[in-house]
């Protein structure tokens, strides 16, 4: 048991009947871990420490609403990158919003009211990794206040009074109906809630520095750069902005006109003076069995589009077809598209072939097994084979390991694959959905990581047969698929969403260049922000996600997701068109 005179030293005294405690020094009765993790010296006794996958429920505090004050010691380990919820109530997809305590990817706490919209408390000062803070928020009818380590950092009126939901309370991230959000990598210890606003001195008596620090993780870096670190990059807002570019509406999402409810992941390619795009459709559910894989077709760039038609409906039972790739080779135009029964179980790619005769797609079944799932189309190499990137999945979590993949072509044999996984440090969680640039022998691929937005990297030195550990690069990346290539330039380049403290954010749509001939990316562009005067949906909060990109007479055209601040992937696929002499 903790010392009660430490005890003392660190918390306010229990004077009303509504005060709750949690000493957070194990898993006791009265919280309850989702997910793993290791006990450590905590701001009084042992501390429970998260890598970034769990989150901590506190049983029976969903009636803990009204006023009220809530503390809770944290020691975060990683500071940049995606929000980080440190103490919270709130159910995102259930409509159950109330307030929450947040590590902002800049480093610093932010507090979050729900009033119509979010209002919110920013703390200027700036959190230090593996060592102890305490942070509280005060609530009233009026007003709220927040504190680090017992000082006021910021208050804000409050129009009217926080809702009040059967949320519960949560540690280390928000547990959105059971999916897992915003997950703290850190310790925390000490959590308090008391029914009463404590006042500004009673704060200040809560608080006594901890002068012990945490060994913080090494973190699993490449041991190479994938960005020319003597290039400052700036923040979305400061990005330059391409000028001259085209946008077009590949597929506008109007459920109410045709029934469709998700779509993903657009793929292109140019076929004998023909613009082809794919993308996957679902009247149901992201990942359900009504997902299909269809297409269409533009014969004037992207302009105007032919109906949708389909490429494979997954009509074996149980089967869904969803989003896939192009290649365009020796006259004919193939496809590969991502499958899976049930709810992505048996994850596999099948492969087509277009019958312009008839115009029907020639099925050529499962061509790759052990989860792959093709992102990015086929590169041919120098040594007559073609090598296509994409993951090694299961159904989705970002708390796994799901590691990115490749697969090797037996010449040109479109029907016949070497299926290559790339090695990952233990214990590196990722969602692995990769891109790739062919350089001779040598194959770099760049993949998503699970919840951190940095981009992952490996490398081959021979034709993508064997590859090194993959590892952290030092280019912000947020978690969404890339698409990556070298342009006739001589210019690699990596289309996403890439900024200096961006988070997890999916806007802008950036795409990174280097020098041609170089191997470092030095320069990056918007394409376009979530608010946008062209063709396509305009919204603050709009998701640019999934990009593809293919090269055609001297242009990059780049299909991409937009959301269009809907919630999820219920996305138009949408495409720009990027003057290659643009990205000097």
């Amino acid at each position: 048991m903790k010392s009660v005179s430490v005890l003392l030293l660190l918390l306010v005294p229990l004077i009303t009947a509504q005060a709750e405690r949690w000493e957070l020094d194990d898993a006791k009765e009265s919280i309850q871990v989702h997910g793993s993790f290791k006990t450590a010296a905590g701001a009084v006794g042992q501390s429970l420490v998260l890598d970034g996958s769990s989150v901590i429920e506190l049983k029976d505090t969903a009636p803990l609403n009204g006023r009220f004050t809530v503390s809770v010691w944290f020691n975060p380990y990683v500071l940049e990158g995606s929000q980080q919820m440190i103490v919270g109530k709130n159910r995102y997809s259930l409509n159950e919003r109330q307030w929450g305590i947040t590590i902002e990817p800049d480093g610093k706490m932010k507090a979050h009211l729900k009033q119509d919209g979010w209002s919110e408390i920013s703390c200027e000062e700036p959190l230090k990794a593996g060592h102890w803070h305490l942070a509280t928020l005060t609530v009233d009818a009026g007003k709220a206040a927040l504190f680090l380590n017992g000082k006021p950092v910021g208050e804000v009126k409050l129009k009217k009074p926080i809702p009040a939901t059967q949320a519960s309370i949560t540690l280390g991230g928000i547990l959105d109906d059971g999916k897992k959000q915003q997950q703290f990598h850190g310790a925390l210890d000490e959590a308090q809630f008391e029914s009463r606003v404590m006042s500004a001195e009673e704060n200040a008596a809560s608080y006594r520095p901890i002068t012990a620090t945490h060994e913080l993780p090494k973190p699993k870096l490449a041991d190479f750069p994938l960005w020319d670190d003597s290039q400052k990059l700036a923040v979305a807002k400061d990005l330059p902005v391409l000028d001259g570019v085209e946008f077009h509406v590949i597929k506008k999402w109007d459920k109410e006109a045709d029934g469709y409810t998700f779509l993903h992941g657009v793929g292109l390619c140019w076929h004998k003076g023909k613009l082809y795009a794919s993308i996957g459709h679902n009247k149901g559910d992201e990942n359900t069995v009504t997902e299909e894989a269809q297409y269409r077709v533009s014969e004037d760039g992207g302009k105007t589009w032919s109906e949708l038609r389909v490429i494979d409906a997954g009509l074996e039972e149980n089967l869904a077809v969803s989003h896939g790739v192009f290649v365009s080779h020796g006259g004919k135009l193939w496809a590969f598209h991502g499958a899976y029964y049930n709810k992505m179980e048996h994850i596999h790619t099948r492969a087509y072939s277009l019958d312009e005769a008839t115009g029907q797609w020639v099925k050529h079944g499962v061509v790759l097994e052990n989860g792959f799932w093709a992102l990015n189309q086929p590169v041919k190499m120098e040594n007559g084979h073609w090598i296509m990137p994409g993951i090694s999945a299961g159904p989705y979590s970002n708390t796994g390991t799901f590691p990115a993949a490749v697969a090797i072509s037996h010449g040109d044999d479109f029907t016949k694959w070497d299926f290559v996984s790339i090695p990952v440090h233990e214990g590196l969680r990722m969602w692995g959905e990769s891109s790739i640039i062919v350089d001779g022998t040598n194959v770099l691929n760049i993949a998503r990581y699970a919840a951190k937005p940095l981009a992952l990297i490996s490398k081959s030195t021979d034709d993508g047969r064997t590859w090194s550990t993959m590892g952290e690069s030092n280019l912000p990346m947020t978690t969404s698929k890339p698409a990556a290539g070298v342009l006739s330039t001589g210019q690699r380049y990596l289309v996403c969403t890439t900024a200096a403290n961006n988070g997890g954010k999916r806007y802008p749509l950036t795409i990174a260049v280097s020098k041609p001939g170089k191997e470092v990316f030095s320069k990056v562009f918007v394409i376009r922000h979530a608010e946008h005067s062209g063709l396509g949906e305009s919204n603050p909060k709009s998701s640019l996600s999934y990009p593809c990109a293919t090269e055609h007479d001297g242009k990059l055209y780049v299909g991409f997701s937009n959301n269009g601040g809907r919630k999820g992937n219920l996305n138009s696929a949408e495409m720009a068109v990027i003057p290659i002499d643009r990205l000097k």
